[in-house]
């Protein structure tokens, strides 16, 4: 490497390893705010604390919403219908939410997908869709969120069996 190039890749990767300390400090400090809000701390117990503080941001507060449904549709993860001249008939999501709080709940569900039961349930979908693990990625975050606004609520347990109970995984429609 010339003089140039090590000197450009030096101030790379110095503000690389200052932006990972700045998130480690924003990931503290949502912690440290979020401790003694029940809502959140129920959420945080499914989705981590800072997803849960970048829901309660955008959408609000999901005791205010009226079911589990209505916070699902905020999020832009109900399901509508596509037609045009490459999908006919199709559901898709509608988007119509933040983006940011469906890439956050993308992430959850990502890692909600290595752990049983969701596991289980994720590679049957997965199988029946012939290799849509996208489309199951997403059918995960769907039920994430219909299962994060009751657990605000209620401030409950969460219990990822009544989401993707036995029952569900082997027939997984």
């Amino acid at each position: 490497m010339q003089k140039w190039s090590r000197r450009l890749l030096r101030l790379y990767a110095r503000r690389a390893l200052q932006s990972k300390r700045q998130l480690q400090r924003a990931r503290r400090e949502l912690t440290r705010l979020g401790r003694g809000h029940k809502p959140l701390e129920a959420q945080a117990q499914v989705v981590g604390m800072p997803t849960a503080c970048v829901l309660w941001a955008y959408l609000g507060d999901p005791r205010g919403y009226e079911s589990a449904g209505a916070y699902r549709k905020a999020m832009g993860l109900n399901l509508t219908e596509r037609s045009s001249g490459r999908y006919q008939g199709q559901l898709k999501i509608s988007k119509r939410g933040q983006a940011v709080v469906r890439r956050l709940l993308f992430f959850a569900a990502l890692r909600w997908s290595q752990r049983e039961p969701v596991r289980r349930w994720y590679r049957s979908k997965k199988k029946a869709e012939r290799g849509g693990g996208k489309s199951a990625v997403v059918a995960i975050m769907r039920k994430l969120a219909l299962g994060l606004q009751p657990l605000a609520v209620r401030r409950g347990v969460f219990d990822v069996c009544r989401l993707f109970g036995k029952k569900r995984a082997a027939t997984a429609k």
